[in-house]
């Protein structure tokens, strides 16, 4: 500070008492209220070194998870999605009174694992039909062909491609569905 100028007033980090600093660099009123100040930055620098180290481990223990621990995962978040898209009728028989409703795939994950996450390849379908039916593929065709035509059921069926995902790409793929579903919700929230 220049020589004869007076430091202004400023108010104490610790507590609310005004005081007049003898420097720049002086932000406590007292020696009591400094220790506290150190204190409590001590505590706040331990709580973020620990948050850090918590993330860290985290990570690694992300890191050991098989890969089909993250395909359940997003399998998981993409059903939810179409059923929610779907709504409670089967695909198959027409049904809006069954107890419970799966996300039937036309072509099982066993046969065709590329189309695992294609939404023309995913229809809502009550439990009957998707467990104890096999899926009931013949009014499943007949209905997909209705819902989305002729050409893309064809595509679908001919696709054989085989695809292997990697986690990145699941974890995009849960991210995606995780907001289609918080989208669909607010909009149906909004109507």
């Amino acid at each position: 500070m220049a020589k004869g100028t007076m430091p202004k007033p400023r108010k104490c980090k610790c507590c609310p008492t005004r005081f007049t600093p003898r420097n720049s660099l002086h932000t406590t009123c007292s020696v009591k209220c400094a220790i506290q100040l150190a204190s409590q930055q001590s505590e706040r620098k331990q709580k973020r070194l620990e948050k850090l180290q918590r993330a860290e481990w985290n990570k690694r223990k992300a890191d050991t998870k098989p890969l089909s621990h993250w395909m359940n995962m997003t399998q998981r978040a993409f059903n939810d999605y179409i059923r929610a898209r779907d709504g409670e009728i089967c695909i198959s028989c027409g049904s809006t009174t069954a107890i419970a409703y799966h996300a039937g795939h036309y072509r099982t994950t066993a046969a065709a694992t590329q189309l695992r996450f294609n939404e023309d390849n995913v229809h809502s379908q009550c439990s009957a039909c998707n467990t104890h039916h096999s899926g009931n593929i013949g009014p499943y065709r007949i209905n997909l062909i209705d819902k989305i035509g002729l050409q893309r059921v064809v595509a679908l069926e001919s696709d054989n491609n085989p695809h292997r995902y990697t986690r990145e790409e699941l974890d995009a793929l849960r991210a995606l569905y995780r907001a289609k579903l918080r989208a669909l919700i607010k909009q149906r929230e909004a109507a």
